[in-house]
């Protein structure tokens, strides 16, 4: 028996697997970064720039989250 290879799936993976990888770490880059210069910031008395960093944090959570749910869906899916 010959194995057959599907390269329809075989190049979508080599194109997905690297933009999931990036927007996973650059997301959470984001969440790190916002939460600590958030604090630097509060700490330092500059409320408006914390704020501003908290933003930040939040985008990134959001974008963390939205991109575990996508590959969770994407794993559980049946095509």
């Amino acid at each position: 028996m010959i194995a057959t290879i599907n390269t329809d799936a075989l190049l979508e993976l080599m194109w997905a697997a690297p933009l999931a990888v990036l927007a996973v770490t650059v997301s959470w880059g984001l969440v790190i970064l916002g939460v600590t210069r958030a604090a630097d910031a509060r700490r330092d008395g500059r409320v408006a720039l914390a704020g501003a960093y908290v933003a930040v944090a939040a985008a990134g959570a959001a974008l963390f989250a939205a991109a575990v749910v996508s590959g969770l869906l994407i794993m559980i899916s049946k095509d």
